[in-house]
């Protein structure tokens, strides 16, 4: 067991950790979406079928029906509940993978200082011998 193996396992946790950080930061605007057109919605359902709707495409406002207004906003949370989710599915996975790599890590250091501790002793042992 070299301390290089340990290096390199360092290295896979460090870039599972940059991968965690920014699934979280995807994850938080996904979530700041999926509140942002729920107001959407529960503003729609506050109006009658007779109000005018308009949706911005461009630099322009364009007419739209209350319904197809209601039906583009559902669509959307479903498409934004389905990506968080697999955000949260990745996240969770890289969670477990850290966890992982961490305690590989713990254990080869482990076995590295008891290792070391053995040459040492015996380097002493060889040393006294010597004498």
């Amino acid at each position: 067991m070299a301390a290089s193996e340990i290096d390199e396992e360092m290295a896979n946790l460090r870039d599972v950790q940059e991968q965690l950080q920014r699934v979280r930061n995807d994850l938080q605007l996904v979530m700041s979406q999926m509140t942002e057109n729920e107001m959407v919605q529960q503003e729609l359902l506050l109006l009658d079928s007779s109000t005018n709707v308009y949706k911005m495409v461009g630099p322009v406002l364009i007419k739209n029906s209350l319904e197809d207004a209601k039906e583009t906003v559902a669509k959307r949370l479903e498409f934004i509940t389905s990506e968080k989710k697999r955000l949260e599915d990745k996240a969770n996975e890289l969670e477990k993978r850290g966890i992982s790599i961490s305690q590989k890590v713990q254990q080869m250091q482990a076995t590295l200082q008891q290792v070391t501790a053995a040459a040492v002793q015996e380097v002493a042992k060889q040393a006294a011998a010597a004498n």
